[in-house]
């Protein structure tokens, strides 16, 4: 082979190295990327290292040994290390196997130089540790392959199988030919050797080149993929919360309509009594009036003095307070300021409830008993809980009027604690059954023949809108007592926050 100058060769092998290493490092340089830049640095350092040994008797001995020997041994290990990590961080087992196999190689090389050791056998063991290690190549592009690579793994396998079968084809031809043991020698496996390197070098560069941009191409797709399915998601929970607000606002809207309904539906069994209540005041109105007129007609009038005169109109004027007082509260409890969210003194809302109630009470024969304490103040709704007032009463007076051991009774309280006001209804009723303990807050669910199953539903939804909560304690036969708990207004702000969601999403 006349025509074959290996040095010359060789030397040209540093110059791919370096022209292929610089060419990726330059053209991924924008990525930043820590195993691109393992990849070139290691990949520059083999340049390096080819420089001494393309120019042994050009250079010391020293440094075709250890500035030539060193660098390729790093940089082969470093760029097995980058290829590694397309699968993720290198585990510590792969790090201890380059660090180990590198630093045993080195030993063995300048150790056995410095003792003397034959240069045929260094030889058969430079080629030979090179055959086996550049396998890894071959590895990891079969296991690239496998994770859904396609070219450049196909171009990594090609150049460890070139790679390790030069290296394997040179040290047997050193083996079998002593005489080919020089570095330099003009045969057919060196030849075949340094030809491989000059195919295998960018077969390896480009197929990392390949690997790194399907990566980066693939975790784009995946990006924009997540972020259609984010925005898509984001789309259909713009939706939902449209459909949700439309379904707060039906929500509040049928409460409304419920609260007006039940309030005109239990007023019913009111009517009676209040038109009896309001009957009284007027009937004395109307005696008081025709006697003063009598009075008046028959003469017997001394404007000045008549005791008797003054002491009729005192009374025309606390009857007429009296029916009067009825209306406005009738006028008040049917007027509808439902979303209104007022500071309102519950005790104040119990009286003027009472007042509505205590007529059909006393037609019932239940005693009423209050015993309200200091002003209890809380934010809400008064036309709703005004409601919730009315149900606990009303069915507290149905349940006593039916108590067993009469007469009928119903204990109203109120106590006003730091940062709740407790307002419990009891009754000496026959109590609620077992099977009816679950159901009672739910919607339509009633033991009674003309009940709607509203009332005690509509009461926990309206104290639960207002951040409290209704519980009861019944006993067969000893009667039920429920109980209420709601902020104070030192909480208003709270209350007022949660109802203004709800309106805002209505």
């Amino acid at each position: 082979m006349p025509h074959f100058h290996p040095q010359t060769v060789i030397l040209m092998i540093c110059m791919v190295y370096l022209v292929m290493h610089a060419v990726i490092w330059f053209a991924l340089s924008e990525h930043r990327d820590s195993q691109v830049r393992l990849w070139c640095l290691s990949g520059l350092l083999s340049g390096i290292a080819v420089i001494p040994l393309s120019m042994r008797g050009f250079v010391s001995e020293w440094a075709f040994i250890f500035i030539g020997q060193i660098p390729m041994a790093l940089g082969n290990a470093g760029r097995c290390i980058a290829l590694r990590m397309f699968f993720g961080e290198v585990s510590t087992n792969a790090k201890w196997f380059y660090a180990l196999t590198t630093i045993i190689f080195l030993s063995v090389i300048i150790g056995g130089y410095y003792a003397g050791v034959s240069e045929y056998y260094l030889m058969i063991y430079y080629f030979g540790f090179y055959a086996f290690i550049l396998i890894d190549y071959f590895l990891i592009g079969y296991w690239l392959k496998g994770d859904g690579q396609s070219l450049g793994a196909d171009l990594l396998m090609a150049a460890g199988i070139g790679f390790s079968l030069t290296q394997a084809v040179r040290a047997v031809g050193v083996a079998i030919d002593p005489a080919s043991m020089d570095i330099y020698a003009n045969t057919p496996d060196q030849a075949l050797m340094v030809l491989g390197q000059m195919i295998c070098i960018p077969l390896s560069n480009i197929g990392f080149l390949r690997i790194f941009l399907e990566r980066r191409e693939r975790g784009r797709l995946q990006t924009e993929r997540e972020l259609a399915a984010a925005e898509t998601r984001q789309l259909m929970l713009d939706r939902h919360q449209q459909e949700l607000k439309h379904l707060l606002h039906e929500r509040e809207e049928i409460i409304r309509q419920l609260t007006l309904s039940n309030k005109s539906a239990s007023m019913g069994a009111l009517v009676a009594s209040l038109a009896h209540e309001l009957n009284q005041p007027l009937c004395s109105i109307r005696l008081n009036t025709q006697l003063v007129d009598r009075l008046i007609s028959e003469g017997h009038v001394v404007p000045d003095s008549d005791d008797q005169i003054k002491r009729l109109v005192v009374e025309l004027n606390r009857d007429n307070r009296r029916a009067a007082d009825i209306i406005v509260k009738l006028r008040n409890l049917f007027e509808d300021r439902s979303g209104a969210m007022v500071s309102l003194d519950l005790n104040d809302l119990v009286r003027d409830c009472a007042v509505l109630v205590l007529p059909y009470a006393n037609d019932r024969k239940v005693q009423m008993i209050y015993e309200l304490g200091d002003p209890c103040r809380v934010m809400g709704d008064q036309t709703q809980l005004q409601q919730v007032v009315l149900n606990l009463l009303n069915n507290a007076v149905e349940a006593a009027a039916e108590a067993v051991h009469k007469p009928g009774r119903v204990e109203v309280k109120s106590l006003c604690r730091d940062n709740e006001v407790l307002l419990s209804v009891s009754d000496n009723g026959p109590g609620i059954s077992d099977d009816m303990r679950q159901s009672v807050f739910e919607l339509f669910k009633t033991s009674k023949a003309d009940g709607m199953g509203v009332g005690p539903w509509l009461s926990k939804t309206v104290v639960n809108a207002h951040l409290g909560d209704i519980q009861f304690v019944s006993k067969p036969g000893n009667g039920t007592c429920f109980e209420v708990r709601l902020p104070t207004d030192r909480l208003q702000e709270d209350v007022s926050n949660r109802v203004n969601t709800i309106q805002m999403n209505a």
